[in-house]
């Protein structure tokens, strides 16, 4: 086990973007597998998505590391703005609710449930995958000094953003590339967002919430059809308002916070 804990060491940034290749793969693998037809829980999905936060979880603690990458931070040691730290990102979620049809929803529990489990599982995997093993890994590498800290947020976040790029199976070149670069400036500031509360649980909460107000119409209405994206100048409007509530504030959170113990 120590020997796996070293070579990962030895070569952080090859590791950062390979371990997250090959789960991005598992995930597309099962995709191509599956029926293009929606479904409300998606098992073998969400049978991929929970066992490798499992599997990460697993090896976060195996190596020691389930503090300082924020996973198990106790709560009394979290920074004490933690809350006021997330507001700017929950704003994008409570944005989402602006095309929620709140009307045409169904609230039965088999609904609920479904929207719940996707949403949380996907905030758990994403989060403890790349903030809390990928954005950490290069920390222990990077993080003793400012410069090295903020080439970490902004590595792990190019990661995360070009992750996506496997939706140009299923999803327009526009849409895709867009997709991209939203990821990649709220990887930055959810980067920022763990490094300054010193855990990964509001950034898990915030994720979880964005992708759960974005997907209340599709979970929670029969028969819905997803719409074509907005065009090049309703993305470019959204990119505006990632930079002003992901992107920015976690540059400021990253600037503000002394350096961390890693």
């Amino acid at each position: 086990m120590h020997s796996f804990q070293e070579m990962l060491e030895k070569r952080p940034l090859f590791y950062s973007v390979l371990i997250p290749v090959l789960a991005v793969g598992l995930l597309f693998l099962v995709k191509l597998n599956g029926t293009d037809e929606f479904a409300l829980f998606d098992w073998p999905r969400l049978l991929v998505l929970n066992g490798i936060s499992i599997a990460t979880i697993f090896y976060l603690y195996r190596f020691g590391w389930q503090q300082n990458s924020g996973l198990a931070q106790p709560f009394n040691a979290w920074h004490k703005k933690w809350l006021w730290a997330t507001l700017p990102m929950l704003a994008l979620g409570l944005l989402n609710f602006t095309a929620v049809q709140w009307g045409q929803l169904d609230w039965s529990p088999i609904r609920v449930s479904a929207w719940l489990a996707s949403n949380l599982s996907t905030g758990i995997f994403e989060e403890v995958l790349m903030r809390g093993f990928c954005f950490y890994l290069l920390l222990r590498a990077w993080g003793q000094t400012k410069k090295g800290v903020y080439l970490a947020a902004i590595v792990q976040a190019l990661i995360f953003g070009v992750a996506h790029l496997g939706n140009l199976y299923h999803m327009p070149a526009l849409d895709v590339i867009a997709q991209v670069i939203f990821a990649t400036m709220i990887g930055f500031g959810f980067a920022g967002l763990v490094y300054m509360t010193k855990s990964l649980w509001p950034a898990i909460i915030v994720h979880s919430f964005i992708n759960g107000a974005s997907s209340m119409n599709e979970y929670m209405q029969p028969g819905f059809e997803m719409d074509g994206g907005p065009g090049l100048a309703g993305y470019v409007f959204i990119i505006v308002l990632f930079f002003l509530l992901a992107t920015l504030p976690g540059g400021l959170y990253l600037s503000n916070t002394s350096l961390r113990t890693v």
